[in-house]
């Protein structure tokens, strides 16, 4: 368990970091263009590259997935640092470009270690507890994240915000050091066969893509909405970046209650029902949104995250069990291309509407995903998994 430790540390730290990126980036996009739509956008930038997942699911069962994860930390770090100097020479072109790299190395690193290490590090009677474990405490550092962030943005301006996240990176490749190798069998498929084989088995499990099909429409709704009240926030309600922070916290606070609640609260093995009680609540939270109030739709938005903690918590613990470790690689990238390649879907939309004024209108397409997905899972028929055993446990936004 030593090893999971170090990686669920790590972890927290990197994630904490990277909600200056989150916080930052739609904040120094406003600033610099002017445009509301750019800085929603910013998000779709970041995880419009995991529709490339697949094509990296065959080389995480293949190789050392240690190494991987602490490649993908390293590239993302160099690639958060050149952020501040493309924002300097108002290269947005840049920015962006800088933002895709993020997300596909992001894709690496995510599946590579929530997926692929932390089974390897934790006996199989512990699994469950450790995965809650972990995104709880990632979640925690979601808390810790934002209002660190506006605090260091409104003292010491966004460049130093994102180099800091930089750092967080690089931290987290270096403690890979002390993890045991992670290899995997050696396999003389091609990585083509490879790629067919984790391609096969999750078209052949209609629980997984009925889970992934719920999960994806949530992120068309709810994908992009944090960068969204960000930019409202500060656009409309002129919030400073430390306001902004101590709300994207408060929100981050109710998540991790959402995740630790989850394997404690809704327990058995009714997967339709644990889901649909999360997806409601998710469902209240977004009537917050559609409110003239400020303060009201903050604590709209910190009930839907309260839900969403919940789902993710169900989410990971379920597709860790579900999938044979040597091809969880190449199954979870698949499900992330739907998931989290929805996010760019949700970016796109609240781009749009966000010019609207009226937070009913801003924030509708919140409201109808969610709402569209409570349904999707509550009327239709529930496959369940052939061979699993349905258990709940832990995941990031949807993933995210």
């Amino acid at each position: 368990m030593k090893s999971f430790w170090l990686l669920t540390g790590a972890s927290a730290v990197s994630t904490m970091g990277n909600t200056f990126l989150y916080v930052a980036v739609p904040l120094a996009l406003l600033q610099s263009t002017g445009s509301p739509l750019l800085a929603v956008l910013s998000v779709a930038a970041q995880n419009l590259p995991y529709l490339l997942a697949p094509l990296l699911g065959p080389f995480i069962d293949r190789y050392d997935r240690r190494v991987l994860f602490a490649l993908g930390e390293v590239v993302q770090g160099l690639a958060v640092a050149a952020i501040p100097l493309a924002l300097w020479h108002s290269l947005t072109w840049a920015v962006f470009l800088a933002l895709s790299v993020i997300g596909l190395a992001n894709v690496v690193s995510d599946v590579a270690g929530d997926y692929g290490l932390i089974p390897l590090l934790v006996p199989a009677e512990r699994l469950d507890r450790a995965s809650a474990q972990f995104t709880a405490l990632l979640l925690a550092a979601r808390f810790v994240g934002p209002a660190l962030a506006g605090l260091i943005i409104a003292g010491l301006g966004s460049t130093w915000a994102l180099e800091l996240d930089a750092v967080t990176f690089l931290l987290t490749a270096l403690t890979t050091l002390g993890m045991p190798y992670a290899r995997q069998e050696p396999t003389e498929s091609s990585l083509v066969a490879m790629l067919r084989e984790g391609v096969a088995f999750f078209r052949s499990r209609a629980d997984l893509r009925r889970l992934t099909l719920v999960t994806a429409l949530y992120n068309v709704g709810a994908g992009a909405l944090e960068s969204t009240l960000i930019t409202v926030g500060r656009s409309d309600w002129e919030w400073s970046a430390r306001t902004l922070g101590i709300a994207m916290s408060i929100a981050a606070v109710a998540a991790a209650i959402g995740a630790w609640l989850a394997p404690r609260v809704l327990i058995g093995d009714d997967r339709k029902r644990q889901l649909a009680i999360c997806l409601g609540v998710c469902g209240i939270g977004t009537l917050g949104l559609l409110t003239p109030w400020p303060v009201v739709m903050v604590g709209g938005f910190a009930v839907l995250c309260l839900g969403e903690g919940g789902i993710n918590a169900a989410v990971m613990g379920y597709r860790q069990q579900a999938i044979p470790d040597h091809l969880s690689g190449r199954v979870n990238a698949v499900i992330r291309t739907f998931v989290t390649g929805a996010v760019p879907a949700s970016s796109l939309v609240l781009g749009l509407t966000i010019s609207l004024g009226s937070s009913a209108l801003v924030f509708a397409p919140v409201t109808l995903a969610v709402g569209a997905a409570f349904l999707l899972w509550t009327t239709m028929r529930q496959p369940g998994p052939p061979e699993t055993t349905l258990t709940p446990v832990i995941e990031e936004r949807i993933a995210q």
